[in-house]
């Protein structure tokens, strides 16, 4: 008995470090991954559709499939404010998104020093898009700035891409500084 108590115990222990080690994912992004079917361009011409038409800076965005719909949802730095916007799957109409359609990932977006850090970033979000999918071999179905950029303990700022190999979600990180991947993003989540 005291064997299979320690067995369990030693299990427990062993879970809780696994699930300590891994990159916690965006959960609206894993149901929509499969209906997803952009290739690598895909993601880099929404944030330019959506900077484009806004005058701002996407700092987060992911693809959606909400009600069958595809679009981008997108966080941007406008005039020194936090917008939301959606883009109707690269129709090039962009709209603002009031509190009763923002997604709640939205709402919960971080605060002013990751806007400090998207700012001030040498690597734009649209080359680490394109330097993740070249790692990986995959399209891009969302990215933006890792939750490390909001902790001041942290000496790597990074954005995590979010990729679609094969229907399964993939995750990259890029240092927004000098624009390489990270080999070991395990201390950085999205």
């Amino acid at each position: 008995m005291k064997l299979l108590i320690s067995l369990l115990m030693g299990l427990c222990v062993l879970a809780g470090i696994a699930a300590a080690q891994t990159i916690t994912q965006p959960g609206s992004i894993n149901g929509d991954i499969s209906a997803f079917h952009g290739d690598q361009n895909t993601l880099v011409s929404a944030i330019q559709a959506i900077e484009q038409s806004t005058g701002g800076k996407v700092l987060d965005i992911r693809f959606s499939n909400a009600k069958g719909v595809p679009s981008y949802h997108a966080v941007v730095l406008k005039t020194a404010q936090i917008h939301f916007f959606q883009l109707a799957d690269l129709s090039k109409k962009v709209i603002e998104l009031d509190a009763t359609s923002t997604p709640v990932w939205m709402l919960n977006w971080r605060g002013k020093a990751d806007v400090h850090y998207a700012k001030t970033a040498t690597v734009s979000l649209s080359t680490a898009i394109r330097t993740a999918q070249q790692f990986r071999g995959a399209p891009a179905a969302a990215a933006g700035l890792a939750r490390s950029v909001s902790n001041p303990d942290s000496d790597v700022q990074a954005y995590t891409v979010l990729l679609d190999d094969h229907g399964s979600v993939r995750s990259v990180s890029v240092d927004m500084s000098t624009g390489e991947v990270i080999a070991d993003p395990s201390a950085l989540s999205y």
